[in-house]
């Protein structure tokens, strides 16, 4: 408790005694920058594919981890988010901002096609 108590009044007193080590003047103006650029529709299309995406690989990762039949609808809707992130990441490829968030939207089912040669089984000889 003294510990803290100590702590706090050192602060306080630093806080207190610095100074800056260069003049400041008072009268200085900066210009305002804006800190956001505008949103354009385009960018909440490539944003919207970039999240649809990321949740058809959580499907897909499910698809790994599901046995049996259960996994079918997983799937289903994994296919069916790759698409609607697919036709989404097009139209966001006219972002001026957020191109990358379309491109990841739209190739990301690559990693379902991934899953799908891994997870097959070569033809046996007999």
């Amino acid at each position: 408790m003294k510990n803290i108590f100590l702590l706090l009044i050192s602060l306080i007193a630093f806080q207190n005694l610095s100074f800056a080590a260069f003049p400041v003047l008072e009268s200085y103006s900066s210009a305002i920058v804006a800190a956001e650029l505008p949103i354009d529709s385009r960018d909440n299309m490539a944003r919207k594919s970039m999240i649809l995406a990321s949740i058809a690989t959580g499907l897909t990762i499910l698809v790994i981890v599901l046995p049996g039949y259960s996994k079918i609808l997983p799937l289903f809707a994994a296919i069916l988010l790759y698409g609607i992130a697919f036709v989404y990441g097009i139209f966001g490829l006219w972002s001026k901002t957020k191109k990358w968030q379309a491109f990841i939207g739209m190739f990301s089912w690559v990693f379902l096609a991934l899953v799908f040669a891994i997870n097959s089984k070569p033809p046996s000889k007999e």
